[in-house]
């Protein structure tokens, strides 16, 4: 059995593993980095798009912003669209979303695409590439680890002094060391697939063959480039266009809310849900699912007791993941993968002896974990309960792009080394303050969608409502504009609410409730 020796072996080829081997290549050119990559090509995977973050790795800290102009579709913002009990159209529908093209560069991704110009990427900043093959033993230790790979001439045994598991959602070392928890408190899953013959949102197909009287409202940014979300109570669908046509969609539910509709299959079940859908059913008329590329999760919030600890670390979704609303899976991929490669860099370049690299991996599983729990909260938890309401899903959006795009996008924009510290993370008073106030509205949406609900005017603006939006940018008051815009709408949201209480009566029907659903 042949052995050798690594400085550092990443266990995963896809976007976390081959940005950490690129980073540790592109900073210590003299260290040896093995990536062990198990698929000879890499297959398409859910969760296209990224935002400004890891937009941010990718065409600033990695330089491929000509690349991805290339290969890749830009992406034109987030936008909403909501059917009331009488829309039938896009054009009936309420819509939510920008006005103009994004300040900042995002992307619309083809994931097998990307993944394959990252790992090339890696490999020409030095690193060993070994695929197919695949790890079948680990036994951790410090200051060696060994890893045994099957590769195809056979199996070969490799020691390292950090392991890097970036396997995904297959999580080697957190199931096979048992630190893979699911987060059953936010019970969601999801079903998706593509589409070829989608419809154009910007064509004339649904805005008309007069340009003089659009079907739609015009605006500047294009609604086929963006991530299109369309609302309802417990669910929300994505549209996501590809480069070469075709149309990622998929639906992402809260299984305490809301079950797809009967079928013999989830295939059937996820086709007629989406036919059955105003303004889905209009784009999808004519349109094809690759049945050969459908998939499923039954549950997809999970995370890690630890992230890191003596020549071990875990990234992107080998570590954690929450849900894929406001896409924010590569943004933890891309601060995940930078904050342990900095990890790494110290140590290998004799930094930390062995009492300070202690602290430092005790402080990144804290901050990690910190995070995740602080995202969950005072994001996510609940919040499926206010996506059939466009008045209240407008509101959070807004303010929480506002907040992200203050808190977040402008210090790693400022200084590309805030990627080292998880978002929430730090136990300061400004990211108190931040967690606090984020956590009160979203807590209260919440509360107003329940009272909504008895009260009979829950989605009362779900149909030809229009909310176009000025984006955020850079700065400390960058999404101030965007912050005052959704706090108007909660407030108008909360007195139609409070003068509602006193018209009339909850009828019976508005006073049901799904089973499972709190109340």
């Amino acid at each position: 059995m042949e052995t050798d020796r690594y400085d550092v072996v990443v266990m995963g080829g896809a976007f976390s593993g081959s940005v950490v081997a690129t980073l540790l290549k592109r900073w210590l050119p003299e260290r040896r980095v093995l990536v062990v990559e198990k698929a000879e090509a890499f297959d398409r995977k859910v969760g296209e798009a990224t935002v400004e973050i890891s937009a941010l790795m990718l065409y600033r800290v990695l330089g491929l912003h000509d690349l991805l102009s290339r290969e890749q579709l830009p992406k034109h913002g987030l936008r909403y669209w909501f059917a009331g009990s009488q829309a039938s159209s896009l054009a009936s529908m309420s819509e939510v979303g920008p006005r103009e093209v994004p300040r900042l560069p995002t992307f619309q991704l083809d994931r097998a695409r990307l993944d394959e110009s990252l790992i090339d990427l890696a490999a020409e900043a030095g690193a060993e590439i070994v695929r197919p093959a695949k790890v079948t033993a680990t036994a951790l230790g410090w200051p060696e680890s060994r890893i045994t790979l099957e590769t195809e001439s056979g199996s070969r045994e490799v020691t390292a002094r950090w392991v890097v598991d970036a396997s995904g959602r297959h999580a080697i070392l957190a199931r096979r060391y048992q630190l893979h928890t699911r987060t059953d408190q936010h019970p969601t899953a999801a079903v998706w697939g593509r589409w070829k013959g989608v419809k154009d949102l910007d064509g004339a197909a649904v805005m008309g063959l007069d340009p003089r009287c659009p079907r739609l409202k015009p605006v500047a940014s294009a609604r086929r480039l963006a991530t299109n979300h369309f609302m309802g109570y417990g669910w929300w669908c994505w549209v996501i266009p590809l480069v070469g046509g075709e149309t990622s969609i998929g639906v992402v539910y809260n299984r305490e809310l809301f079950q797809l509709p009967p079928g013999a299959n989830p295939t059937e079940q996820f086709r007629n849900f989406l036919l059955a859908q105003p303004g889905l059913s209009e784009l999808l008329e004519g349109a094809e699912l690759d049945t050969d590329d459908f998939h499923s999760y039954a549950h997809l919030a999970y995370c890690t007791s630890r992230y890191a600890d003596y020549g071990w670390a875990l990234v992107g979704d080998a570590a954690a993941f929450i849900d894929p609303y406001y896409s924010p899976g590569l943004d933890h991929a891309s601060i995940s993968s930078y904050a342990t490669a900095r990890l790494i860099e110290e140590d290998l370049q004799g930094k930390l002896d062995r009492e300070c690299l202690g602290k430092a991996l005790e402080a990144h599983n804290t901050s990690f974990l910190r995070s995740y729990q602080r995202w969950l909260s005072a994001l996510y938890l609940g919040k499926y309960e206010v996506f059939g309401d466009a008045e209240l899903t407008a509101a959070g959006f807004l303010m929480d792009t506002a907040m992200y795009y203050m808190g977040i996008v402008t210090p790693a924009y400022e200084n590309v080394d805030a990627l080292r510290t998880p978002i929430f993370s730090e136990d300061i008073l400004p990211t108190r303050l931040a967690y606090a106030w984020m956590s009160f509205y979203n807590r209260r949406l919440i509360r107003l969608a329940r009272l909504r609900r008895r009260l009979g005017i829950y989605g009362r603006k779900n149909e030809g409502w229009h909310h176009f939006v000025t984006t955020a940018t850079l700065g400390r008051t960058g999404g101030l504009p965007m912050l005052r815009s959704g706090m108007k709408v909660w407030l108008k949201a909360e007195l139609a609410t409070f003068w509602q209480r006193f018209r009339s009566r909850p009828t019976p029907k508005a006073m049901a409730v799904p089973a499972g659903a709190s109340t």
